[in-house]
């Protein structure tokens, strides 16, 4: 069985993959909205990745902020943007949120 920290680095790793989607995707189209959502993870991400511990404390805060970013990231994907590699990075959030959530659940 997987514990707190496997949780947190597969947490860590799902996130990564989509800053690196979104990063490529932002640098060969560049749009207000690949742009915005990839700043927005580079600042979640670099807040995961200072954490000296990812903790249960600091795993809900990366659940939340990774709610709020995918929250973002679907409003401004909606039906008239319809990208489907931000559908991807969505996808890759959503996994990284279930593992932090995860996480927290194992260790309660």
């Amino acid at each position: 069985m997987p514990d707190l920290e496997d949780h947190a680095l597969d947490a860590v790793c799902h996130m990564r993959a989509a800053l690196d989607v979104l990063e490529l995707h932002a640098r060969h189209r560049i749009t207000a909205i690949n742009c915005v959502c990839r700043d927005l993870l580079r600042v979640y991400y670099a807040q995961a990745v200072q954490a000296k511990t990812l903790g249960p404390d600091a795993l809900c805060g990366m659940s939340l902020q990774l709610g709020h970013a995918i929250e973002v990231l679907e409003m401004l994907n909606d039906d008239e943007a319809d990208d489907p590699i931000l559908y991807a990075v969505s996808y890759l959030l959503r996994a990284s949120r279930r593992l932090a959530d995860e996480g927290v659940s194992a260790r309660l």
